[in-house]
């Protein structure tokens, strides 16, 4: 007779169960969308704690490592925005954008980086969005073995492979963007490479079209060269800070402080640093005269500083005439260089560096070189016992001097994932660090630090490596 009500039971015992469950916040999916503004941080207690907290993902426009120094564009307005309100800038980095929302509807972030805002996207509802801190379209950009400049790309498009990284997408649905194609269009939806990615697997492929965002495109180089040509689709997104629903105070705060900062050059300066390819062709064209610069040291001598450099130098077991290369690069000898990062002096070192290597003030030209020639001889013991290659401890040593070790040790731990030399500079880990501009590779477990803006490396690398050699080859 009981078998008989087995079922009742079990129904019952089931609805007991999750009604516990959800009781005791185990499941939450649901509550969590419903906010109770009293958990959240207005603007009083945020000044009150004097600490803003900020959530953010690791990628080329939110945040990143360069070096020893924090950086990204969306940091930098966020530095901006604690400065303005005289508190302490509080980054906590996660692993995807899921995560972010989680830790705004919980309380536990003021505001999220990382967050395009489309005005066909529903949900973008749940949460109050600051004023854009930048605007941005799609864009196509079409391949080819020849010159295209005269081409319409979408003329094109009728009988192009059209290639999707949805990826970079998710904040679009799928069918937004179908709308913005030309019927019978060829459409695939890669769901495995990212814009870069597939940017390297198209490129000279005829009849082949990419989609993506237009601050992707000018962070490659593929717009200096002539056979790829990109156009624009009429699109409205925006870049914004996402914070809790009703949180009003803090949101008018924001505002009123991005529209400021959006006025100034600085704003205007970090624009052109972090979403253009500026950089790159600020290095090539700093790398054409070198050959030229041979009949100046004939002399012997380098700079007004060499004294100095030789000095601790020999005190660290150090050529200095790779120091000499190193300074040129960094700062051409200037010794009020700073760097948009917070890098200063003649080797152009961060604060955190020049302390931990006993420097007190990094203007100070002796306490500069000093600690300078420290830190290069820290990263030579380490990359010695690492790699057997002397010249190959150079190239190691000056692109961890350049991007921080920890990228580099990224770039081998990836190098021998996929079957590379690790202890191989170029060709071969340089090529695994360029690769960490690709979300497939700096979101590989084997990344400990994420996305790497390695172009400058690589250059460094190879600019002060033949600037040293031709101090070498002149210099007796």
């Amino acid at each position: 007779m009981i078998k008989k009500y087995y079922p009742v039971f079990i129904a019952l015992g089931l609805l007991i169960l999750g009604i516990v469950l959800i009781q005791t916040g185990i499941i939450h999916q649901k509550a969590e969308r419903v906010y109770d503004i009293t958990r959240h941080r207005n603007i009083s207690s945020i000044l009150e704690s004097k600490t803003l907290i900020v959530g953010t993902t690791i990628n080329p426009i939110s945040f990143y490592y360069h070096g020893d120094a924090k950086a990204g564009f969306e940091y930098e307005i966020a530095q901006h925005i604690a400065k303005k309100l005289k508190v302490k800038l509080q980054i906590v980095k996660v692993a995807n954008d899921s995560t972010l929302y989680s830790m705004i509807r919980k309380g536990q972030i003021d505001l999220a980086m990382n967050h395009f805002l489309s005005l066909e996207n529903n949900y973008t509802k749940d949460f109050e969005y600051t004023n854009d801190i930048m605007k941005t379209h799609v864009t196509m950009i079409s391949f080819s073995n020849h010159d295209t400049a005269k081409n319409d790309i979408r003329n094109k498009l009728k009988y192009s492979k059209v290639y999707i990284p949805t990826k970079d997408f998710e904040h679009l649905p799928k069918d937004y963007i179908l709308k913005l194609l030309p019927e019978h269009s060829i459409v695939y939806f890669d769901d495995t490479s990212s814009s870069f990615g597939l940017m390297s697997k198209l490129n000279n492929r005829d009849s082949t079209i990419l989609i993506t965002w237009d601050y992707l495109y000018q962070l490659s180089n593929l717009n200096e060269i002539h056979s790829i040509k990109s156009q624009d689709i009429p699109t409205d997104n925006q870049m914004t800070f996402i914070l809790a629903r009703n949180n009003n105070t803090l949101l008018d705060t924001v505002n009123a402080l991005i529209n400021q900062f959006k006025l100034t050059a600085k704003y205007t300066e970090i624009s052109k640093r972090y979403l253009s390819n500026a950089e790159l062709l600020t290095i090539s064209e700093e790398e054409m005269p070198i050959e030229t610069t041979k009949v100046k040291y004939k002399r012997g001598a380098i700079s007004i500083y060499d004294e100095i450099i030789k000095k601790y130098a020999k005190q660290n077991k150090l050529d200095w005439k790779l120091v000499a290369a190193v300074i040129q690069k960094e700062s051409g000898f200037n010794t009020n260089a700073e760097s948009p990062y917070g890098a200063s002096g003649l080797m152009q070192l961060m604060p955190e560096t020049g302390k931990k290597f006993g420097a007190d003030s990094l203007f100070n030209p002796e306490q500069n070189i000093k600690a300078g020639c420290m830190y290069l001889k820290y990263l030579s013991n380490y990359w010695s016992k690492k790699v057997n290659d002397s010249t190959q401890v150079i190239y190691f040593v000056l692109a961890s001097y350049n991007s921080g070790q920890g990228h580099i040790i990224d770039a081998q731990n990836l190098a021998t994932k996929y079957k590379s030399n690790p202890n191989i500079w170029f060709d071969n880990v340089e090529l695994y660090l360029s690769l960490k501009r690709d979300p497939t590779y700096y979101n590989d477990p084997v990344c400990k630090l994420g996305f790497c803006r390695a172009t400058e490396t690589i250059n460094f690398v190879k600019n002060v490596s033949a600037r040293y050699r031709i101090y070498s080859e002149t210099i007796k």
